[in-house]
């Protein structure tokens, strides 16, 4: 990925974090995007893992974003043009969870927010990113999916596997689209992880010890991010299968 220029969503912990590190060590020119601070009160800015980059040597820029506010999607694409020129790989993986509880328990505020994250924030990075990667007529969109949006008895609940599912076909039919202009549009789900925000859930503390960590998604994330609509496009691919079923067969 030498020299490439990745924009990481979600990226001040947890996957995205482990994603724009893997990025970083393979030479690519790293965004960090996230929300200005956590609502949990979770630590790690943009501005904090970019920092940790550069110390080691990385190309890094990090810029706090609320990706479902268009204006600081615009003023961060900006920003990332304004420094590097280009865009190659836009990786949606800011989401929030709202895991296995039952529908009537969860209030319009709380779904309306977590469709706002999981749907309108990649709706919006891709409409303001992909017009960059058509100029270029190259470009690689990685949408971090879930096995919830797919199969109803995984656990997932009503809001969070709905918006997983909405992901996914958002995915497949803009690969469609840009399939002409040689953008690689793909749903990569990583499986169930060890992150600060899972911990925080604790249905999710049930499963802990068979949960991988974060950086064990990273080879599947950069074989993604090489790819173009004429090399690997439209599908969903999950990282246990990456070596067996996609990626470089062993």
């Amino acid at each position: 990925m030498k020299d490439m220029v990745a924009i990481v969503t979600g990226a001040s912990r947890g996957l995205g974090k482990a994603i724009a590190e893997r990025y970083a060590h393979e030479g690519a020119k790293v965004v960090i995007c996230s929300r200005p601070r956590s609502p949990a009160g979770l630590p790690g800015t943009a501005q904090d893992i970019a920092a940790e980059l550069q110390a080691a040597g990385a190309e890094a820029l990090g810029i706090p974003c609320d990706v479902t506010e268009e204006d600081q999607v615009t003023s961060m694409v900006a920003r990332v043009m304004n420094h590097y020129g280009r865009i190659d790989v836009l990786v949606n993986n800011a989401g929030l969870m709202i895991i296995g509880e039952p529908f009537l328990n969860i209030d319009p505020a709380r779904w309306d927010m977590l469709m706002s994250v999981n749907i309108k924030g990649p709706y919006l990075c891709c409409r303001h990113i992909i017009p960059v990667m058509i100029s270029q007529h190259k470009g690689s969109v990685i949408n971090i999916g879930s096995k919830m949006g797919i199969d109803a008895t995984s656990g997932g609940g009503t809001a969070y596997s709905a918006s997983k599912a909405a992901l996914h076909m958002l995915n497949h039919v803009l690969a469609e689209e840009m399939r002409e202009h040689n953008i690689a549009v793909n749903v990569l789900s990583p499986g169930s992880l060890q992150t600060e925000g899972s911990w925080a859930i604790p249905w999710n503390r049930q499963n802990w010890n068979e949960r991988i960590k974060p950086t064990d998604v990273g080879s599947p994330a950069v074989y993604l991010a090489l790819q173009t609509a004429e090399t690997m496009t439209g599908l969903y691919v999950h990282k246990d299968d990456f070596g067996r079923t996609w990626g470089p067969i062993t």
